[in-house]
């Protein structure tokens, strides 16, 4: 049977958690879990993190193997690590003005 959100210890939570924050892409964890299967003692750690949407994608993708890695550093190697990126915009970045928006005809 699996007891989603309440397996893994608040150490071990706390664990995943510093292991999504130790890196400098993720800017924090929005939801996690963690489930246990007791028939085939695996684990499966499953979270949602926040990170800027002007990253560029192979930076993304980098980010979020480098936090797997991290969190099965906690769990284990055999554990099964999904990571959810919510891309949030940067307070810091202005948009451009709609007057240099430029769309060429194709005529």
């Amino acid at each position: 049977m699996t007891k989603p959100d309440q397996s893994g210890t608040p150490e071990q939570r706390k664990g995943v958690i510093d292991a999504l924050l130790n890196g400098p892409d993720i800017q924090a964890v929005l939801r996690l879990a963690i489930v246990e299967d007791a028939d085939s003692k695996t684990q499966v750690v499953a979270a949602s993190v926040t990170m800027v949407e002007t990253l560029p994608v192979y930076v993304i993708s980098h980010a979020l193997e480098d936090a797997r890695r991290r969190v099965r550093e906690v769990f284990g190697a055999e554990t099964e690590v999904f990571i959810e990126p919510d891309l949030v915009q940067d307070p810091d970045r202005q948009a451009p003005a709609t007057d240099v928006i430029v769309i060429r005809a194709s005529d």
